[in-house]
C-alpha cells in the first residue's frame, strides 16, 4: 500500500515543479501601483443624505458680504429689517426662521454663518435685525450680510449678557392684576377677579392650570391673556399652542392677544417639539437682557405625549407606555419660569401651563403627577360645575398659590383667607355662586374689600 504522500506525488504531471504551480494559480488582483487589474471601489452602503432644500451652506467671506451693503451707516440703518429667530445647528453656522413658517425650516431661511455667531455670541432664540445678502447662485439660501440689532438691542451688547442658567430665581413679589373689567356676551365676567383673589399669580410664576374636559379652560386662557396685555404692557406675551384643534388656533389668533405659536394635531410630534424649544429659547433671551416674559402654554400634557413619541427608548417604561427620559424637557420648559434677582438685572419669564386630567388615558394621568408640585400655583377647574353651567368652573378649595403674601396686600389678603374660611364648609358649586354673588355687588374686587368690611 502507498502512502499519501507518494500517491499525492504520483498525481503530479512528469516534470512539474512547485514554481510552474505557482504560475499557473489565479493572480490575486492589486491595487493601481503593483501589477494585474485594478481593485474595484466597493459600493457604499446606502444613499447619501441629502441636505434639505434652503438649509445649503456656502462660506461666505466677509468681502463678498461687505461688497454688497452701501457705506453709508445711515443707510445702512435705514436698510435694516425685522429677520426672524435665529437657530442655531450643531455646526456653528445658523439659519433664521420666519414667523411666517411657524419657525420651522423653510426654503427661504436667511443663512448665519458661524463667523457672525461667534462674534456677536448669538444663541438660538435671538431675534435678529439686519440686511440681506445675494445668494451665491440658485438654489443656496441667502446670507445674513449686515447684522444692525439682536432682541431690539444694538448687536455690539449682545456679547455682555449673562447666560439664563447662571441667573438667581427668587419668589415672585410683583403680581401680574389680571381685573380688566372684562366682558362676555355683553355681561360682566367675573374669571380674572377670581383668579386674583383666590390664585394670584405673579411676574416670574410656574403656574399650572389643572383642567379636566369641557370645562372652560379656553376661556380662562383667554381671560387671563388679556388681562395681561391690558394692565401689564410691559409683558413680551407668547401663547404657545400645542397639538391643538386648528380652529382652537383661529380663535385665539382672533383675539389679538400677543403672539400665537402654534402647532396643530395634523402635523408631527417633531414639529411640535421644535417649535416649543425655539418658543422657549426665544423667552430666555429676552429675560437674559432684564425683560419680563409671559408663555401660556396648552397643553403641557400633549407637549410630553409629543416628546414620548420622538424620544429614543431608555429601556425604562413608566405606566401607561411614558418613557422614563421622556419628561426631561417638558420638565426643563416649565423649569425656566422664574423671577430673576434684582442683583443680577431682573427680569421674569412667567409660564402658565394646562395639565390635562380625566381624559381616560393613564399616560396623562402619569404626566400630570409628575408635573404635580413642580409648580408655585395651581388654578383647578371643576367639571361639575361647569356641567351646570357655573364659569368660571374654578374649584376654590382646590386652588392656591404658595407665598400669595408676597402678592396680595394686607387688604385683599385679609379678603382671600375670609372667603376661604367662610366658603370651606359648603360645595365647591355653592361656595362659587355665593362669591359670584358677592362679586356682581360691586365693579371690583378693591370695593369688594370695602363691602366686606362694612358687614
Amino acid at each position: 500500500a502507498k502512502s499519501p504522500a507518494e500517491s499525492e506525488g504520483a498525481a503530479k504531471p512528469e516534470g512539474q515543479t512547485e514554481a510552474t504551480e505557482a504560475k499557473e494559480r489565479p493572480q490575486r488582483r492589486q491595487g493601481n501601483s503593483g501589477q494585474g487589474r485594478p481593485r474595484r471601489r466597493r459600493r457604499r452602503r446606502g444613499r447619501r443624505r441629502r441636505k434639505p432644500r434652503g438649509q445649503s451652506q456656502h462660506h461666505y467671506s466677509e468681502e463678498e458680504l461687505k461688497a454688497q451693503l452701501p457705506d453709508d451707516p445711515e443707510q445702512l440703518e435705514a436698510e435694516s429689517r425685522p429677520l426672524g429667530i435665529l437657530e442655531v445647528l450643531g455646526s456653528g453656522s445658523g439659519f433664521v426662521r420666519r414667523r411666517e413658517s411657524g419657525y420651522t425650516p423653510g426654503n427661504d431661511d436667511i443663512y448665519v454663518g458661524s463667523r457672525i455667531i461667534q462674534r456677536f455670541g448669538l444663541r438660538t432664540g435671538d431675534e435678529l435685525v439686519g440686511i440681506v445678502g445675494r445668494s451665491a447662485r440658485p438654489g443656496k439660501s441667502p446670507p445674513l450680510a449686515h447684522l444692525a440689532r439682536v432682541n431690539d438691542h444694538p448687536a455690539e451688547e449682545a456679547t455682555r449678557r449673562p447666560d439664563f442658567q447662571q441667573l438667581s430665581a427668587v419668589h415672585p413679589d410683583d403680581q401680574l392684576v389680571l381685573e380688566c373689567g372684562r366682558e362676555f356676551l355683553g355681561q360682566p365676567e367675573y374669571t380674572n377677579r377670581v383668579i386674583d383673589l383666590i390664585c394670584p399669580m405673579g411676574k416670574g410664576q410656574r403656574a399650572m392650570i389643572v383642567a379636566p374636559a369641557k370645562a372652560g379652560k379656553t376661556m380662562v386662557l383667554q381671560a387671563v391673556a388679556e388681562g395681561i396685555v391690558k394692565n401689564n404692557p410691559e409683558c413680551h406675551l407668547l401663547i404657545l399652542l400645542v397639538d391643538e384643534r386648528p380652529e382652537e388656533v383661529t380663535e385665539m389668533e382672533q383675539c389679538g392677544f400677543g403672539e400665537v405659536i402654534a402647532s396643530t394635531f395634523d402635523r408631527p410630534a417633531e414639529r411640535h417639539c421644535q417649535v416649543a424649544e425655539i418658543t422657549l429659547e426665544r423667552a430666555r433671551r429676552r429675560v437674559e437682557q432684564g425683560e419680563d416674559v409671559v408663555i401660556i402654554l396648552d397643553s403641557i400634557t400633549r407637549m410630553a405625549r409629543a416628546y414620548n413619541s420622538v424620544k429614543s427608548g431608555s429601556g425604562r417604561t413608566l405606566s401607561g407606555g411614558l418613557d422614563s427620559n421622556s419628561l426631561e424637557k417638558p420638565k426643563r420648559f416649565l423649569g425656566s419660569a422664574r423671577k430673576i434677582a434684582p442683583t443680577q438685572g431682573g427680569g421674569s419669564l412667567t409660564i402658565i401651563a394646562t395639565a390635562l386630567v380625566d381624559t381616560g388615558s393613564r399616560m396623562d394621568q402619569v404626566i400630570f403627577e409628575e408635573f404635580k408640585g413642580t409648580g408655585n400655583s395651581e388654578l383647578v377647574l371643576s367639571r361639575e360645575l361647569a356641567d351646570r353651567r357655573i364659569y368660571p368652573a374654578i374649584d376654590i378649595p382646590a386652588s392656591a398659590t404658595r407665598k400669595e403674601e408676597l402678592l396680595l396686600d394686607a387688604d385683599a389678603l385679609w379678603l382671600s383667607h375670609a372667603m376661604r374660611r367662610q366658603l370651606s364648609g359648603s360645595g365647591s358649586a355653592d361656595g362659587m355662586q355665593e362669591l359670584l354673588g358677592a362679586m356682581r355687588k360691586t365693579s371690583s374686587n378693591r370695593d369688594l374689600i370695602d363691602w366686606a368690611r362694612n358687614q
